[in-house]
């Protein structure tokens, strides 16, 4: 097991890809703390997991005095945070950046780029007190080169990548190094709504040279090697998983859904 006695924080870890990374931690021996924005979605995590040491936190990483209160509670039950992985997301309306409200812009930043931050400093403050600790970022491929329709996506996704360039320059003295995971389509999280509908799944899957979209267990293996000890000398890296997606010139997601909505 290789998070034996492990304390992981996942934000946004009580569904979806952030339940997928938490349930493998578990599997690896770690302690797992999750935190989700509803009630009843901590409740189903909790009760899910209610035979393993694992502890979910209503709690909006958008919030900063509740963040600290949680992570007090973290360190005050297991001692310590050895992994952080910045999962929790948005991506907001599908609009041209013309047509972008600022309502939905700001919500995207917040979450993606504010709430990331606020997770990174504040258990980062533990990590560099205990002297080592490992942060894992998820980012995306549309932050590398931008996306039709995803401005305010693409905007918080690479500015995760450089947050995560200099936190490594900053904390690496400390024995706290970070990561980014920059995944192109996932069949899962996210997607979920778009995957039950074959036309989309055969789209996104031929904009990729293996011709397949990624499974959620091929995600949480890259995560669960960079947050692991293997991986400590990755530092400030942006390791991309996207299929050989990028620079792979194929239809943008947006003109193949303005040309009608495909029947399933």
């Amino acid at each position: 097991m290789r998070f034996r006695d492990k304390v992981v924080f996942v934000t946004g870890g009580t569904k979806g890809l952030g339940k997928a990374m938490a349930k493998a931690f578990l599997e690896e021996g770690a302690r797992v703390g999750v935190n989700g924005r509803s009630n009843e979605s901590v409740e189903q995590f909790q009760e899910e997991f209610r035979d393993t040491p694992a502890r979910a936190f209503a709690c909006d990483i958008t919030d900063y005095s509740r963040m600290e209160a949680m992570a007090g509670k973290v360190v005050a039950e297991w001692g310590r945070v050895d992994v952080l992985v910045n999962n929790a997301g948005i991506v907001g309306p599908i609009a041209s950046a013309e047509k972008t409200k600022k309502t939905d812009f700001d919500a995207v930043i917040d979450v993606n780029v504010k709430g990331s931050f606020y997770a990174s400093q504040i258990f980062g403050r533990q990590m560099i007190e205990q002297g080592s600790g490992r942060i894992v970022s998820i980012s995306s491929q549309v932050g590398l080169f931008g996306g039709k329709g995803f401005l305010a996506y693409a905007v918080g996704k690479g500015a995760l990548q450089i947050m995560t360039r200099s936190l490594a320059f900053e904390w690496g003295r400390f024995g706290v190094t970070l990561c980014c995971v920059a995944p192109g389509f996932i069949k899962g999280g996210m997607n979920e709504g778009l995957i039950r509908r074959q036309p989309f799944v055969d789209f996104l899957s031929a904009k990729t040279p293996v011709g397949r979209m990624a499974n959620v267990e091929e995600l949480v293996g890259i995560v669960l090697f960079l947050a692991s000890d293997e991986a400590q000398y990755i530092n400030g890296e942006t390791v991309v998983m996207d299929g050989g997606m990028t620079g792979f010139d194929q239809e943008s997601l947006v003109d193949f859904i303005s040309k009608g909505k495909p029947r399933a």
